[in-house]
C-alpha cells in the first residue's frame, strides 16, 4: 500500500459510524453544496473523508491548502471539475462569494462542494450572505448512544413521528444502565469516549479541549472579549446545566452587564457548546415563566467542570437529576434533527412551580416530555404532565424513567426505560 492507501485503510478500520450519513447524502444530491457544522472534536473531517474518500479534501487550517485558495479562489474553483470538500470554510470568508459566482453557472448541478466549519456564528453569516437557496445545512455534534455502541437508532423516534404511542410499550431496552452512565459520565466527544479506559485521559483532554476553545476560537471570533471572563461564565454554564438561566446572578458574579452575560450565552450557544432552550409559552395558561434554561451540549463536559470522575459518583452527586435531564434531551433532539428537517423544543414551567422538562413541538404535535432518574414513578409527579396534555390537547405525554418496562399510566400518557431510547 502507498501512503493514501493506508491512511484510508486505518481510517476505514478505525471509523465509527455517524446517524446522519444517510441525511447528508440525501442532501447532496438535493443541493449544489452542503455545510456539515459542529463544534471542535465532534467528527467531521474524518466523516467527510469517509462519506467521500475519493474527493479532494481541503484543510483551511492547513496553511498549504489556505494558500493555494487565496492566490485565486475562482481559478481553484474552476480546477476542479468534481467534488471537492473544504474543512473549516469559515477561515477564508472570501471563498463564499467564489462559491456562488461557481454555482451559479451550472446551479442544477447538485453535490458539487462538501464544505465543514466549527464557528457557526461566522459561517452561517457566510451562507445567508452568499450563498442563500443553494447549500443545505446540517449538524454534527458528539456521539449519539447508537454511535458508540453501533447499534441501530430506537424506534422510539420513528413511534413518535409516526404518532403511534402504544408501539412504545413493545420498545426493548438496547443499552444496559451501565453504559448509559458511562456516555453520561464521559460525554460523546470521540476521542474521550473511545478512550474512556484510559486512567485521567478525559481529565487531560477536557482541560486541553476548553482552553484551545477558548483561546483560540473565541480570542479569533471576538478579539475584544474578555477571555478570562468568558472562561469563568463556562464554568458557571455546566453548574447551571438544566437550571433557569439567572441573568441577575450571572452579571453579580461575573462583574458584568446583564447585555453582556446574554451576549455570551449567545456566543456558547454558536459555537455548539450550549444548548439554549426557551420557555414554552401559550396564550392558554397565563402564570407561565418566561426565563430560558439549558445546559452544556456534552454531559461530559459537565462532569468535567463538576470535577465528577466515576459513575458512582455520578450517580450520588446533587447535580445528578439535571446532568441525566440535559444527557436525555440531547439524545432526543438530536436523534429527531436526523430525521426531520426541523423541530421545536421548549421548556415549561408555571409560577407555581409545576415543571416539565422538554416540549417537542413537530409533525406529530406537541408532546410533553418528563425524564426521571429513578427507577419509580410517582402518582405525586404526574400533575403537570397531565395538566399540559389536557389544556394543550397534547396528542400524548412521555415519561423517561431509569425503570425496566414500558408501560401506560392513562390513555394519552406513558412510561418509557431510557435504556430504549
Amino acid at each position: 500500500l502507498d501512503i493514501c492507501q493506508l491512511q484510508s485503510y486505518t481510517l476505514y478500520m478505525t471509523y465509527i459510524s455517524r446517524s446522519i450519513e444517510t441525511k447528508i447524502k440525501t442532501l447532496l444530491k438535493q443541493f449544489p453544496c452542503v455545510a456539515v457544522l459542529g463544534g471542535r472534536q465532534v467528527g467531521k473531517s474524518t466523516l467527510m473523508k469517509q462519506l467521500m474518500p475519493k474527493s479532494p479534501f481541503y484543510d483551511l487550517e492547513n496553511d498549504f491548502h489556505l494558500d493555494q485558495i487565496k492566490q485565486n479562489p475562482a481559478l481553484f474553483l474552476d480546477d476542479h471539475e468534481s467534488m471537492i470538500i473544504i474543512d473549516e470554510a469559515q477561515l477564508y470568508p472570501p471563498l463564499f462569494n467564489a462559491l456562488r459566482v461557481k454555482i451559479d453557472e451550472n446551479r442544477k448541478k447538485n453535490g458539487q462542494y462538501l464544505l465543514s466549519g466549527s464557528s457557526s456564528p461566522e459561517l452561517l453569516k457566510q451562507i445567508s450572505e452568499s450563498l442563500a437557496g443553494r447549500i443545505a445545512v446540517i449538524e454534527l455534534g458528539p456521539f449519539q448512544m447508537e454511535e458508540c455502541w453501533q447499534n441501530q437508532i430506537s424506534k422510539f423516534y420513528t413511534h413518535l413521528i409516526n404518532q403511534t404511542p402504544k408501539a412504545f410499550l413493545q420498545l426493548s431496552p438496547l443499552y444496559t444502565r451501565r453504559q448509559l452512565y458511562e456516555r453520561c459520565l464521559y460525554g460523546g466527544y470521540p476521542d474521550v469516549f473511545l478512550q474512556r479506559k484510559k486512567s485521567q485521559y478525559a481529565e487531560t483532554w477536557f482541560y486541553n479541549y476548553v482552553n484551545t476553545y477558548i483561546n483560540r476560537d473565541i480570542h479569533r471570533l471576538f478579539p475584544t472579549l474578555n477571555i478570562e471572563t468568558f472562561k469563568r461564565f463556562i464554568s458557571m454554564l455546566a453548574f447551571s446545566s438544566g437550571q433557569l438561566l439567572n441573568y441577575a446572578l450571572f452579571s453579580r458574579s461575573l462583574s458584568v452587564s446583564q447585555p453582556t452575560v446574554r451576549s455570551y450565552v449567545r456566543i456558547a450557544e454558536g459555537t455548539f457548546i450550549w444548548r439554549h432552550v426557551a420557555a414554552y409559552e401559550s396564550n392558554i395558561q397565563k402564570q407561565l415563566m418566561k426565563m430560558p434554561k439549558g445546559y452544556l451540549r456534552d454531559t461530559g463536559l459537565i462532569t468535567h467542570f463538576l470535577k465528577i470522575s466515576s459513575t458512582e459518583q455520578l450517580r450520588s452527586h446533587p447535580h445528578f437529576g439535571n446532568i441525566w435531564e440535559a444527557f436525555i434531551c440531547e439524545q432526543i433532539i438530536r436523534s429527531l434533527e436526523v430525521k426531520l428537517a426541523r423541530i421545536d423544543y421548549y421548556h415549561y414551567r408555571t409560577r407555581g412551580q409545576a415543571e416539565i422538562n422538554l416540549i417537542l413541538d413537530g409533525p406529530f404535535g406537541v408532546v410533553p416530555i418528563e425524564i426521571k432518574a429513578g427507577d419509580t414513578i410517582r402518582s405525586n409527579q404526574l400533575f403537570a404532565i397531565k395538566s399540559f396534555i389536557e389544556k394543550q390537547a397534547s396528542p400524548f405525554g412521555i415519561i423517561i424513567y431509569l425503570g425496566k418496562k414500558a408501560y401506560r399510566i392513562d390513555e394519552k400518557l406513558y412510561v418509557i426505560p431510557a435504556q430504549c431510547l
